[in-house]
């Protein structure tokens, strides 16, 4: 087997390492750590991403909300909210009042909902609800920085070991060259 073709994605075995010199053998467990570690890397990369999108999404929900939300201090006065701000809270699993206080449809002239009317004290909830779902993936989010950082500092070391391993080996190669 040759060093070109490691990296395949499959974990290298004591088989495929018996009867390799010592330097090929180094060469392809470096070289699988590294894809590991790049693997890694690119989930890592991807949960990023992923909780900033949702974090983008709860911040446009909350500007939604406060923008519908009714001025002053009456928690019984009322706002009109879509139909889409509303499948967005129910998304973000925010609480749904019940009872009275439960978002009032509002309908048009055909019966077809366009909105719902809700009251002041809900906004306020759902608000409060929001910063604290954003404080919390905020928090998990510098977690996952912490553990790409650690990720992308151990790819590079393994990059680095191979490219020693390969320079060494060359190196090698080239003084029993020189010697012949």
């Amino acid at each position: 087997m040759s060093i070109n073709s490691v990296g395949g994605g499959t974990p290298v075995t004591a088989a495929q390492i018996q009867g390799m010199d010592l330097e090929t053998a180094m060469m392809m467990v470096q070289s699988d750590r590294a894809n590991n570690l790049e693997v890694q890397l690119k989930g890592q990369l991807k949960s990023v991403a992923d909780r900033n999108a949702e974090i983008a999404n709860l911040n446009k929900l909350l500007t939604s909300l406060r923008t519908a939300r009714p001025s002053g201090s009456d928690t019984e006065a009322t706002g009109k909210i879509s139909t889409t701000i509303n499948e967005d809270a129910v998304k973000a699993g925010l609480t749904m009042p019940t009872g009275k206080d439960a978002p009032k449809e509002v309908k048009n002239k055909n019966g077809t909902v366009t909105g719902y009317d809700v009251k002041q004290k809900t906004f306020d909830t759902w608000a409060e609800e929001i910063k604290g779902k954003i404080d919390s993936l905020s928090s998990t989010q510098q977690m996952d920085m912490l553990r790409m950082q650690s990720l992308s500092n151990k790819r590079n070391e393994a990059f680095e070991l191979m490219t020693n391993f390969i320079k060494k080996f060359s190196d090698s190669n080239a003084g029993i060259i020189q010697k012949m």
